[in-house]
């Protein structure tokens, strides 16, 4: 199907579009750069353990985020005695 031009018969007519166009591409824009914000935070390693695990194991969930919490403070202790 065809799209018929659109004729114009002022500039405001021309201006009033061109006006919906730039919020349109605007609000087009945000839903990407939103998109984007959600993609990495859906990709940081506690959102996919969760993923992993599921919402409903909160306590096997906190027991992991525990024992991630105690490697990383042994290995920043470790790379301290090293220095």
């Amino acid at each position: 199907m065809e799209k018929k031009p659109r004729i114009y018969s002022s500039f405001e007519e021309i201006e009033l579009d061109l006006k919906i166009l730039k919020l349109e591409r605007e609000i087009h824009a945000q839903k990407i750069k939103m998109g984007f914000e959600k993609t990495g935070e859906n990709l940081r390693p506690m959102n996919l353990l969760r993923e992993y695990i599921g919402e409903g194991n909160g306590t096997t969930l906190s027991m992991i985020e525990q024992i991630v919490k105690f490697i990383l403070q042994f290995a920043l202790k470790k790379s301290e005695e090293k220095e």
